[in-house]
């Protein structure tokens, strides 16, 4: 049987949500990382007064069933010392380590969230009290820079090189993601999401270039109006 029809059957009978309110979709927050030790994620689009371009936020009366979920890492240098253009937040891949050849000096601390770990409280119960942050920690089978760059054409072709390219692999849609028990989240309750390192590490400097972010994302399905 099909893995969606088989989860929105579970799903339909353990938290008795119809079936055919059951959308596919995801949500995602971002946190900027600095030099702290904790950082908090914002599900809930009521908590957020200007959302990044990038995020997709639980509103007020929609509920969401999370099955999957991963924290990745972005790395953003703006073309001005301004925030970030809507297409600089777009463009900014999403990292599951801190590739060598991006996250540089100081940045390379970064590296530093996958010791760490992801506590979730939903409506004041611990649904994760410390989740290691190391289940997201992916190195591709293909790295950025993985492949010599010549400095000939297909047409004139030299046996010099001039230097790397390739980018990272990406094996699959769910590359990264953890899966979890369907938990059912909706837009009124309290949720307190937080990536703790349990140390302060200098990563980025709120305000100056490069600017880092932590992603959340989690899949799942949407329940559209649940509380209207």
């Amino acid at each position: 049987m099909n893995s969606v029809v088989s989860e929105k059957k579970f799903i339909q009978e353990r938290l008795g949500i119809n079936y055919e309110n059951l959308s596919q979709s995801y949500l995602r927050a971002e946190t900027q990382l600095s030099n702290l030790s904790s950082y908090s994620f914002k599900l809930q689009a009521g908590q957020v007064s200007a959302p990044l371009v990038t995020e997709k936020l639980l509103n007020l009366n929609d509920q969401f069933v999370l099955t999957h979920f991963r924290v990745s890492l972005r790395y953003i240098d703006p073309s001005t010392t301004a925030a970030p253009t809507a297409t600089e937040q777009l463009t900014a891949q999403q990292y599951l380590y801190a590739d060598p050849t991006i996250f540089t000096s100081t940045s390379a601390n970064a590296s530093a969230i996958y010791n760490g770990n992801i506590a979730f409280i939903i409506d004041r119960k611990q649904f994760l009290p410390a989740f290691p942050m190391n289940a997201f920690y992916r190195v591709p089978t293909t790295q950025t820079g993985a492949f010599l760059k010549t400095a000939g054409t297909t047409g004139t072709p030299a046996a010099t090189f001039t230097g790397n390219t390739g980018s990272n692999g990406y094996d699959n849609g769910l590359f990264g993601f953890y899966v979890s028990e369907p938990t059912l989240i909706d837009g009124r309750q309290t949720l307190d999401l937080s990536l703790n390192l349990n140390a302060s590490v200098s990563i980025a400097t709120i305000g100056t270039d490069p600017m880092i972010y932590a992603t959340f994302e989690c899949r799942g399905y949407l329940v559209v109006n649940a509380k209207s």
